[in-house]
């Protein structure tokens, strides 16, 4: 599976101004509409985004209070007087994003909403046009703020033209979300999934003195833009972005100093995603540079305190806000994501009830939440005081994270255990409970696996006939692990999980995983060995298609790894050379020798960004591609180092011993044995830990990790520094 990255409706909204603005008097000011159940309290940010703007963009979490046309939102100045704005983005069960009119940049504005009688306000300005309509019309437009929102693309073809453009548009199902900034570039989807989906710009440009400019796009699949509704660079039809990256398509325009309208569209079906644009300010031939910020007329940052009702009460708030996720390694399927919510305003002496809408349910004014499975999730907040009270929902949509980001980061899996084993097994449902066991037995937590296992066959097993084969071989490798039962039995276990319908490629994993398990966990070689004439039986018969003979590579590297395991390197070497040959082009070996040497930089990089998964599927693709490599004990390191980061001391121990068994000398001895000795002390083995540092200070080597050990040993201190 790629470490890509996607959580529908997380992002651009400042969340933690809101809870700083917590601590403010609460003291009621005069409701100045009747009719209407609900209002945002609104602060302008001091401070202009400059000279002269006269524009604020807010953030107001409606939540399904308002309705879904938007004719009930007005916004009222503290004289109580109607203000002019639009509504630049609403998805009525979530949020709202409105540009008003800020002739007092530091006052205190009040945007109301709830009113199922209400019709649209005439100091409302009109929706945007359909696209290439141009610029908004109205007695009053905000001219500061360019809005990124993002659509769901309905199935179609790739359109050729602007009117099946806006077809596309208008067929879409369901909105992603919004936000303003000051850029036309994003190569991934920041509100949801990156695959299937319609990005909109529209908004402001301020060109800074008369004359020609040349813009460029650079997109994957169609793209349309327009300036004060004329075309501007068109990219119709589907395509990828390499014949735009040196500006290949572009247009030159006359322009006037000032402001001008822009709009820009493009769509993206699959893998790789862009939409850029780009200018050259002179309008001569050149280089394409990245259009500035400062030609992006920014609104005046504006902030809701509080939520509130006519009878002074405080409305509850919230919004998911993604802390991390993570991927399975061991399958290359499944998703876990960790969520944060928070009640805000938190008010002192009020009782907070989540619900996850997953069967979960919390109490508590701010509370982390792990959702196994991807899905829709309707999210319920109940607030019981004497100064806030109310429900109110959020309609969660997890789905498939594919980029790892500084907004996105890989989590470790023991933190999400923490959280999912308190989860109540029996109001899990299936897709549920099922990665449950998977995460648990991930998080090297066997027992606990074993039992939502279990439960999982008690409550599931006639009604997902398909998956309880999967599980059936999960619970055994656990009860192996754990030296419960006989092996006899846990094979018995295994093979009866197979049926006459597996897939030869799952058939060879699952021999492979048992004689890894046999041979390695449970330290019985022969057993292990004797699975071998097995994965030929399975080959034999079987289409030998790509997939297939990744398999066969994989289960036969699984018997070399046990023969590695056990000091046999001889016999190790014969069945990688076996396996680096299986169906593999001849590979010279100077070019070998370049892409393994290009492995360990690779490997760096994605630790730097914090995509551990992705570090762990390319030392696999290094294993399975030059697996005669594997005795020089590098992957071995690697491979250790990073279950280490992700929180899985255990299985990192292993690996780390086994590297430097194999490779003494080896440029990676020493962060090896350091490693080790902190992978030691996590697993609750000190005493093991200062073994394995004292023979880091024993070998003689004198570098950062050597001066560490000593550090540590002169100190008492732990290896991992706390």
């Amino acid at each position: 599976m790629d470490r890509k990255l996607t959580i529908h409706g997380f992002l651009g909204f400042p969340f933690c101004a809101l809870c700083a603005l917590c601590g403010r008097s609460l003291a009621a000011e005069p409701w100045h509409l009747n009719g209407w159940t609900a209002r945002a309290v609104v602060d302008v940010a001091p401070g202009q985004a400059e000279p002269g703007a006269n524009t604020a963009g807010v953030r107001v979490l409606c939540q399904g209070r308002a309705k879904a046309d938007g004719s009930d939102f007005r916004v009222i100045d503290a004289g109580g007087k109607p203000v002019p704005f639009q509504i630049t983005f609403l998805d009525f069960s979530r949020y709202a994003l409105i540009s008003f009119q800020a002739q007092e940049p530091k006052a205190r504005y009040f945007v109301y909403f709830g009113n199922p009688q209400a019709t649209r306000a005439p100091e409302q300005i009109a929706d945007a046009p359909p696209p290439g309509g141009g610029a908004p019309q109205g007695a009053w437009v905000p001219h500061q703020g360019l809005v990124l929102q993002t659509l769901r693309r309905p199935e179609g073809e790739n359109p050729k033209t602007i009117d099946e453009m806006a077809k596309l548009i208008a067929a879409s199902p369901a909105k992603d979300g919004a936000r303003y900034q000051r850029r036309v570039e994003d190569g991934f989807n920041p509100f949801g999934s990156s695959d299937g989906y319609i990005s909109i710009y529209r908004g402001w440009m301020r060109i800074p003195k008369a004359g020609k400019y040349k813009f460029c796009t650079v997109s994957n699949e169609a793209s349309f833009s327009f300036l004060d509704g004329k075309e501007l660079v068109h990219w119709p039809g589907r395509h990828t972005v390499e014949r735009g990256m040196r500006g290949e398509k572009n247009a030159t325009v006359e322009l006037s100093a000032g402001l001008h309208y822009l709009e820009y569209y493009q769509e993206e079906v699959v893998l790789e995603q862009m939409a850029y644009l780009a200018w050259r300010p002179t309008g001569d031939d050149g280089p394409f540079e990245p259009i500035p910020e400062s030609v992006f007329p920014a609104p005046l940052d504006a902030t809701v305190t509080r939520y509130e009702t006519p009878e002074g009460k405080t409305l509850p708030a919230f919004e998911p806000v993604v802390l991390d996720s993570i991927w399975p390694t061991d399958r290359h399927e499944g998703q876990y994501t960790r969520i944060r919510f928070q009640a805000a305003p938190a008010i002192d002496g009020t009782t907070y009830h989540w619900d996850f809408g997953d069967g979960q349910t919390a109490t508590g004014p701010s509370v982390e939440h792990v959702y196994l499975a991807l899905g829709t999730y309707n999210v319920t907040l109940k607030a019981e005081g004497s100064a806030s009270q109310g429900e109110t929902r959020w309609p969660l949509t997890v789905f498939t994270i594919e980029n790892v980001t500084d907004r996105f980061e890989e989590g470790r899996p023991e933190d999400y255990a923490k959280v999912a084993r308190s989860y109540d097994l029996s109001k899990l449902d299936a897709p549920s409970l099922r990665e449950l066991a998977h995460l648990l037995a991930e998080s090297e937590d066997a027992s606990a696996a074993l039992e939502a296992g279990k439960r999982y066959v008690e409550r599931f097993g006639s009604a997902q006939p398909a998956t309880v084969p999967r599980i059936r071989r999960l619970m055994a490798d656990c009860a192996l692990q754990l030296g419960q039962g006989g092996v006899e039995e846990a094979i018995a276990q295994f093979e009866a999980s197979l049926t006459s319908d597996t897939p030869a490629t799952e058939r060879l994993d699952v021999l492979a995983r048992l004689i890894r398990l046999l041979g390695i966990d449970r330290n019985l070689p022969e057993k292990a060995g004797a699975l071998l004439p097995r994965v030929e039986a399975a080959v034999k018969g079987a289409k030998l298609d790509d997939e297939t003979l990744a398999a066969y590579r994989r289960a036969v590297i699984a018997a070399a790894d046990v023969l590695l395991w056990n000091a046999k390197l001889d016999g190790a070497r014969e069945l990688y050379d076996r396996a680096e040959k299986l169906g593999n082009r001849f590979i010279p070996r100077q070019v070998r020798a370049a892409r393994i040497g290009a492995y360990p930089n690779a490997v760096r990089e994605y630790i730097d960004s914090g995509n551990f998964g992705a570090a762990l599927d390319l030392v696999d693709k290094w294993d399975e591609t030059f697996p005669t490599d594997k005795p020089n004990g590098q992957t071995l390191f690697w491979r250790g180092k990073l279950l280490l980061l992700r929180g899985q001391p255990k299985e990192a121990a292993r690996y780390l011993a086994r590297a430097i068994g194999l490779a003494p000398g080896a440029s990676f001895e020493s962060e090896s044995r350091w490693l080790l000795a902190q992978a030691l002390e996590q697993a609750g083995k000190p005493q093991d830990a200062r073994k394995e540092l004292a023979r880091l200070v024993a070998s003689g080597i004198n570098d950062a990790f050597a001066q560490r050990a000593k550090a540590k040993l002169a100190d008492g201190t732990k290896p991992n520094g706390k």
